[in-house]
Parts: C-alpha cells; sequence; structure tokens
C-alpha cells in the first residue's frame, strides 16, 4: 500500500511537472507571437526610415495604429513568470523583479505609437521625429528586460 502510494505521488509530480513545463512553454510562445506581429507592423517603418523603401505616411499611420493596440498587450503576455523553467527565452528574470517599470515602459510605447499616428498628418518631419521616440521606447525595454541567445 505505501509503495502504491509513493508511486502515485511521484506520477503526479512529474505530471504536474510536465503541466507546468507545458504551461510556461505555451506562455512563452504566445507573448513571442505577439511580439513578432509587433515587430511585423514596426519593419515597414524601419525600412521607411532608413530609406530603403518609399515612404508612405498611410502605412505609417495604419501600421503605428496596429503597434498602439498591441503594446498594452505586452505586460498581460509577460502576467506569468516563466524565468525558472529553463525554457529558452529572450525574457530578462528583471521583468518579473521590477514589472512595474516593465508595464510602464509598454505604457509609454503604445503611448508614443499613437503620437506617431498623430504625427503622420504633419508631414514627414514630424513624423519620423515620432517614430524616432517611439523606436527610443522600444529600444529602453530592450536594453533593460531583453537578452539575445
Amino acid at each position: 500500500m505505501f509503495r502504491n502510494a509513493v508511486i502515485f505521488s511521484l506520477l503526479l509530480s512529474l505530471a504536474g511537472t510536465s503541466w507546468a513545463d507545458e504551461r510556461a512553454q505555451k506562455t512563452i510562445d504566445a507573448r513571442q507571437g505577439l511580439l513578432k506581429v509587433v515587430a511585423q507592423y514596426f519593419g515597414p517603418i524601419v525600412g521607411m526610415a532608413k530609406g530603403q523603401i518609399p515612404y508612405d505616411a498611410a502605412l505609417i499611420e495604419k501600421n503605428a495604429g496596429k503597434v498602439a493596440q498591441l503594446a498594452p498587450m505586452i505586460p498581460d503576455m509577460f502576467a506569468m513568470d516563466t524565468s525558472a523553467s529553463g525554457l529558452p527565452t529572450e525574457a530578462k528574470a528583471d521583468i518579473w523583479a521590477d514589472y512595474d517599470d516593465f508595464s510602464a515602459k509598454a505604457a509609454t510605447t503604445a503611448e508614443r505609437a499613437e503620437a506617431l499616428v498623430a504625427a503622420t498628418a504633419e508631414g514627414r518631419g514630424a513624423t519620423m521625429k515620432a517614430f524616432g521616440a517611439l523606436g527610443s521606447s522600444c529600444k529602453s525595454c530592450h536594453d533593460s528586460y531583453r537578452q539575445k541567445n
């Protein structure tokens, strides 16, 4: 009877670990997916800023609007601390050590994306200046909370 209880407990602990790992992996996959979508909208604007593709204010307005919609979701995708999971990720444990700052940086990114949308009506100079501010907010978060694997 004791042996069966030990085996059952061991099986439960293994199943719990597997479930926790699976949950952590799904969380990591979801947040990486969101950030890839953000990058997809951001990419053409970068190309315009570098002169690699023709300037298109309407596309910048549309894409910046999408970034403004997506950025507030970033803290939600990082609500679960996966730092101890051992799974591959570029997220630094510092995210969960200072989650309020991380969330504030995401909010700043959303605000600056909205400012970029508004700047498209003011011409290319204002648009590129607003884009620089948006890029700066992204970089600030990456510098603090992202590691390259």
